[in-house]
C-alpha cells in the first residue's frame, strides 16, 4: 500500500502495527533510444509495491532523482549532486522515523556505484543516529544472481530491457541493435559518456517480456525472503 494513497488518521493508525516502509529510489535517466527515463524508477516501485503487500508493509513516495555520472551529458537525464543526494535521502528518513518508522528497505533502480555511496552514506548517517532497522539495496544485486549469462550486458540492455517489457511494455519500443561500451582505462574523462556511446550496454534485441517476467517474480522473491528474515517477518 502506498503511505500517501492514507489519510493522516489512517496512516497513525496503520503505525501502530510498526510496519516496515519501503522507499524506492529511482531516477530520470536516458537508457538508450528503446527505453524510457522513467525505466530506473518504474522497476524498484514495481518491486517494492509487490513485497509490500506481502509483508504487511508501506511504500512511501518515490524518489524518481539520482547521482548520474556515465549518462549525465545524455539527452533527458536530470540529476542531483552527489552531496543533495545524500542529504534528500538522509532528510526522507528522518522524517519518516519522526512520523514512528523503525524498520526501512531503501531500494534503488539506479545501481551507479557513486549513486549507491551516497545512498550508503545517507544510511550509515541514520543507523549512527537512531535505533531503527535499515536495509539497502538495488533490485539489480537481486538480478546478478538469476541464473542466466549475464556477460556483456549492462545499463538498458537484456535483461533491463526484458523487465521494462513485462512491467510497463506501452513504454518499451524495439531495439534495432545490441549496444556497446568502450572502456576508458583509468581515465578520468570530462565526457564519460562516451563510454556508452550507444546509450545503453548489453544486447537488447534479444529481450523478451518473458524473460522479464522470470527475472521480475524472482527479485520479488528473493527481496520478499530478505525482508523477512532481517526483520523477522512472520508468513
Amino acid at each position: 500500500m502506498r503511505l500517501d494513497s492514507l489519510s493522516s488518521v489512517e496512516f497513525k493508525t496503520a503505525m501502530k502495527k510498526k510496519p516496515i516502509v519501503f522507499l524506492p529510489i529511482g531516477g530520470t535517466e536516458a537508457h538508450g533510444y528503446h527505453l524510457p527515463l522513467c525505466t530506473d524508477s518504474v522497476q524498484p516501485e514495481y518491486v517494492a509495491d509487490l513485497v509490500s503487500d506481502r509483508v504487511g508493509g508501506l511504500v512511501a513516495p518515490p524518489l524518481r532523482y539520482a547521482f548520474h555520472s556515465s549518462t549525465k551529458n545524455m539527452p533527458g537525464t536530470i540529476g542531483l549532486s552527489f552531496e543533495t543526494t545524500v542529504l534528500v535521502t538522509r532528510d526522507i528518513m528522518e522524517s519518516l522515523i519522526a512520523n514512528g518508522v523503525d524498520k526501512l528497505v531503501v531500494i534503488s533502480g539506479h545501481a551507479g556505484s557513486s549513486h549507491m555511496n551516497a545512498l550508503r552514506q545517507a544510511c550509515a548517517e541514520i543507523a549512527e543516529r537512531h535505533d531503527v532497522k535499515l536495509m539497502l539495496l538495488t533490485d539489480y544485486d537481486l538480478a546478478k544472481q538469476f541464473p542466466i549469462d549475464q556477460k556483456g550486458d549492462g545499463h538498458g540492455g537484456k535483461l533491463e530491457t526484458s523487465r521494462m517489457m513485462d512491467i510497463a511494455p506501452e513504454l518499451v519500443k524495439k531495439a534495432k541493435k545490441a549496444g556497446r561500451y568502450v572502456s576508458q582505462g583509468y581515465m578520468i574523462v570530462r565526457d564519460p559518456e562516451r563510454s556508452m556511446p550507444d546509450g545503453f550496454v548489453g544486447d537488447a534485441p534479444r529481450a523478451t517480456a518473458e524473460l522479464g517476467r522470470e527475472l521480475n517474480s524472482y527479485i520479488i522473491d528473493r527481496l520478499t525472503d530478505e525482508v523477512r528474515s532481517s526483520f523477522e517477518v512472520k508468513k
